[in-house]
């Protein structure tokens, strides 16, 4: 769609330089590894630093990397059964608030799903990574119950983080009304599905078994 539209609507592609600097980390292992080859031999220090550090070093980048990888949109559509008609329903104009954002530009959309999951500060995002093991474990042994349901209510969190500091959120008069902010925080209201729509379409909660 983007490339009809010309280049000014194409995604450019990003350099990850974890690669790179995992790259240059295994150059030195193969330059040892050649050496070796050729003179048969190499120091004790050599050794350690060809066997041990180098491929330490080039195996924490990696997982790096795949960490990295994993907070994009299209990371978590590759799980086919749960989560491709979730990623799916992002541009269908269904008036879910996932799609509301995804189809203002409100959310980024390489990586639209982590946004608003991943909820606030570091705890946050480890919560969201070790949420994220537990998805792709789930959906190796096919342990998913359908439809998908949230533990507990949405993190307002993630809403608060970009909406708290708006004029326009500042001015909705039940925003600043005691009671509410006090259900709020005690997470007994959430923002989706009482006050605005609900997360995600109940439809694309059924997995592909749920599509034609």
């Amino acid at each position: 769609m983007g490339e009809e539209l010309g280049p000014l609507f194409v995604d450019k592609p990003q350099a990850h330089l974890l690669w790179m600097v995992g790259l240059l980390a295994a150059i030195p292992a193969l330059v040892i590894a050649g050496y070796a080859l050729i003179r048969g031999h190499v120091s004790h220090e050599l050794g350690f630093a060809g066997l041990v550090v180098v491929p330490v070093v080039v195996l924490l980048i990696a997982n790096l990397v795949v960490l990295n990888r994993s907070k994009e949109t299209r990371f978590c559509g590759s799980c086919h059964e749960p989560m491709a008609p979730l990623v799916e329903s992002l541009s269908a104009a269904d008036g879910s608030l996932a799609s509301i954002h995804f189809l203002s530009g409100a959310v980024k959309g390489e990586t639209a799903c982590y946004t608003c999951h991943s909820g606030y500060g570091l705890v946050g995002d480890v919560a969201a990574k070790m949420a994220g093991v537990g998805h792709m474990w789930h959906e190796l042994t096919g342990a998913y119950e359908y439809p998908l349901k949230m533990r507990g209510p949405f993190d307002i969190d993630s809403c608060l983080d970009c909406h708290r500091n708006a004029a326009k959120f500042q001015a909705v008069p039940s925003h600043s009304e005691a009671k509410i902010q006090e259900r709020l925080m005690s997470r007994e209201l959430s923002c989706t599905g009482t006050c605005h729509p609900k997360a995600h379409p109940a439809e694309a909660l059924t997995g592909t078994r749920g599509t034609p």
